[in-house]
């Protein structure tokens, strides 16, 4: 069995958040700061030997230089302010660490970060791709919108549930699913390529052939015989390969990732009507909507409105 640890640290006291993000970083030139004020710091890190999920906040600044190494680190920020080298963290969008020594400063911030374990993600992007496994180069500092950033998003609530509300002890069969399906949603969000080539190329296997149609095309009218046909496969074999990656069909997928995007719409509270936001993400029948929003997030799409316009 693989046992998924489980470590909450929070405190006052600037050295041992120091202490705490030393252990959970490899970071070196690691300072915290305080700011003078009332400083109060929470760390939850849940993690496999293939897979973690961190959540923190700080009211000071922390900053130091993070060596990814063996994962993909991949971060995104809820609240507050943060670098990764040069280049701003934007607030609710994933920023990937590029380099294997890179510099970051953060500032009175609540963020996640995910650690994917580089051998899967490497080994996933080769089928993807239809390369050799290979080390990959990502688009630097790639922000990541509309059905793609929906996809990243789907993925982060499907692997979060169940780092954070599963058993601590798992099958190692099931470990690496969960890895693998963290390792998909990253390569859907993040372009990438083969090291030592220029950029990225269109992805040759078939499933990445399906799943890049679908987020081109993913506010239109699709059938599942349409993406078979688009990516090459039979009905068959395209319902099959989405369950494996995605624990879904096509079509489940699509409609889960339409959702997500009228949450997205929804909650930066610029829409007219809840009507219109079903419209633009390709769910024009109202209320099988607002059915379907209330079974993916537990309210129901006015009420999610009312709270963003509220909150401005």
């Amino acid at each position: 069995m693989v046992i998924r640890t489980r470590d909450t640290v929070r405190t006052s006291d600037v050295g041992e958040a120091r202490g705490a993000l030393a252990r959970t970083h490899n970071v070196t030139e690691l300072t915290v700061d305080g700011g003078g004020g009332s400083f109060r710091f929470e760390e939850t890190v849940v993690a496999s030997e293939r897979l973690s999920l961190e959540s923190t906040s700080c009211t000071g600044t922390v900053s130091g230089t993070v060596r990814t190494g063996a994962d993909v680190v991949v971060t995104w920020f809820k609240s507050g302010r943060g670098t990764i080298g040069e280049h701003r963290a934007p607030i609710g969008r994933p920023i990937l660490f590029h380099r294997d020594d890179e510099p970051f400063r953060w500032i009175s911030f609540q963020q996640d970060t995910l650690r994917i374990d580089r051998d899967v993600v490497q080994k996933a992007a080769a089928e993807r791709g239809g390369w050799a496994p290979h080390p990959l180069a990502f688009k630097p500092y790639h922000v990541p919108e509309g059905a793609t950033l929906a996809a990243w998003w789907l993925m982060i609530r499907t692997v979060a549930a169940e780092i954070l509300e599963g058993p601590a002890e798992v099958t190692p069969e099931r470990d690496e699913e969960l890895t693998v399906i963290a390792a998909a949603g990253l390569l859907t969000a993040i372009p990438h390529w083969p090291a030592g080539e220029r950029n990225a190329s269109p992805a040759k296997a078939r499933l990445a052939r399906a799943e890049a149609f679908m987020l081109e095309h993913t506010t239109e009218q699709l059938t599942v015989q349409q993406i078979a046909v688009a990516a090459g496969m039979s009905v068959r074999g395209l319902q099959s390969a989405f369950q494996r990656t995605h624990e879904a069909t096509p079509l489940e997928y699509l409609k889960r990732i339409r959702l997500q995007m009228a949450q997205h719409l929804l909650t930066e509270g610029d829409a007219d009507t809840v009507a219109d936001v079903a419209r633009q993400v390709g769910l024009p029948h109202l209320g099988r909507f607002a059915s379907a929003y209330h079974a993916e997030f537990g309210e129901r799409p006015s009420q999610t409105l009312r709270t963003a316009r509220g909150s401005r």
